[in-house]
């Protein structure tokens, strides 16, 4: 008896032990006043934004989508197939076509931008502006040799020497430059003015020159000393004129905006 008094005393101890420190069920099927957390919903982060394409990117996509349907066209020939590469092609067509009329109507508006203006392609403006540029080539020449001389370089030897003396001597006696001319190889050529005999090594230690260059024609300012290559080799007259004129105005002809802007 007394046994089962001190077991039921242990039982209860137990269940009440028990009791206080067994954690609390929750559940649907369970009451609890303890607050229960709320769970928000995270929202996943926006993927990046695509980059936006360059408007080059986009012509290159255009034109790999026409030469892939072309592709497409060649590799496996059909009726459908070349219908879709004819009209991939025409439509690529079409803008270009929208291009050249805006390019037409742009020159209408700014005209400095009509590269024709200084370079015409009509065989009447060409000569036209042949004659232009002939006429300022004269007065460029005249106005030069009053402030610019000539130093030749040559082998009196040389056939291709002797042939060029001929144009260089009329051109330096019709404009009245003054010249000094050097034989490299101790043999003159007879007329030619200032004549002087410098052995080819002598020249090189002041002039980074070739034998192979020669005959070689320099510009020569005759305030600062300066001197400018104007030809190498055998040049006409008239290649002659062209090349001084280029030198002189620095090669304004060649540019966009032409002689008329110098």
């Amino acid at each position: 008896m007394k046994s089962i008094i001190l077991l039921g005393g242990f039982l209860l101890s137990f269940s009440s032990h028990a009791e206080l420190t067994q954690e609390r069920a929750h559940g649907f099927h369970w009451y609890s006043t303890e607050p229960i957390e709320k769970i928000e919903n995270i929202a996943p982060p926006p993927p990046p934004a695509r980059p936006q394409q360059s408007p080059y990117e986009k012509l290159m996509d255009v034109r790999k989508q026409t030469l892939n349907t072309l592709a497409q066209a060649l590799i496996e020939p059909s009726f459908d197939a070349t219908y879709d590469y004819m009209v991939a092609q025409q439509q690529y067509a079409k803008k270009n076509q929208q291009f050249v009329r805006y390019w037409q109507q742009v020159l209408m508006v700014h005209p400095e931008l009509d590269y024709t203006l200084h370079s015409p392609t009509d065989n009447s403006a060409i000569a036209i502006r042949n004659d232009s540029q002939n006429l300022l080539v004269e007065k460029v020449l005249n106005a030069s040799a009053k402030t610019h001389g000539l130093m030749l370089f040559y082998r009196g030897n040389s056939p291709i020497s002797q042939k060029m003396m001929v144009h260089l001597l009329a051109f330096v006696n019709q404009y009245h430059f003054a010249m000094i001319s050097v034989a490299t190889d101790g043999q003159e050529i007879e007329g030619l003015p200032n004549p002087k005999l410098i052995p080819l090594a002598t020249v090189q230690k002041k002039l980074d020159i070739k034998e192979r260059y020669m005959p070689a024609l320099f510009l020569v300012n005759l305030k600062t000393q300066q001197m400018s290559p104007l030809s190498y080799g055998f040049v006409s007259e008239t290649e002659l004129k062209t090349r001084f004129l280029d030198l002189v105005t620095n090669y304004k002809r060649l540019s966009y905006e032409g002689l008329e802007e110098s």
